[in-house]
């Protein structure tokens, strides 16, 4: 009886291993969507509100779910106090501390914080020019992973099963 209990074990943690990577897969489509979704909301309040980036980044924090709303509230706290930091530097620390646990590449990552030095001292059209761009590069990125987890979703799911199996087999 407790050996069937050890088998059952394994093999569900390891099928709960599968499960949860390809799971993240899917979590890494949605916070692209979900920055796309927002960028078209700051490219809004640029261009058609004409907001500065501290109060862009007020609307977007009412807007945005976690943790891009605390990201945005911060960097909007920090762009008014300013206290001898550039826009770049405050976008950057902020990226560190409230989008550490984002499941996007490194290269996406990358490309979010070149976005935050090309923000805030261009001028409106430079700045909308900046988020289609950046816009443009989402969508690739959100294609790619889409692509990628079509592939790799049923791997994750069957090696977890035929992992714990092969594991259980082997032990007992």
């Amino acid at each position: 009886m407790l050996k069937l209990l050890g088998m059952l074990c394994i093999l569900s943690g390891s099928t709960g291993i599968g499960l949860r990577l390809a799971g993240e897969l899917d979590l890494r489509i949605q916070e692209l969507l979900e920055i796309q979704k927002i960028m078209l909301l700051l490219k809004g309040e640029i261009r058609y509100m004409h907001q500065s980036l501290p109060e862009a980044f007020l609307h977007l924090s009412a807007a945005a779910p976690p943790p891009f709303c605390e990201f945005f509230q911060h960097t909007a706290e920090a762009l008014e106090k300013r206290q001898g930091h550039t826009a770049e530097e405050i976008w950057k620390k902020n990226i560190g501390q409230d989008l550490k646990g984002l499941h996007i590449s490194a290269q996406e990552r990358s490309e979010f914080e070149k976005l935050g030095s090309m923000l805030g001292y261009l001028d409106v059209e430079m700045q909308v020019d900046t988020l289609n761009y950046y816009l443009e590069q989402l969508k690739l990125s959100a294609a790619g992973a889409s692509e990628t987890a079509k592939s790799r979703r049923r791997l994750y799911q069957y090696m977890g099963v035929l992992g714990g199996a092969a594991l259980v087999i082997l032990i007992f």
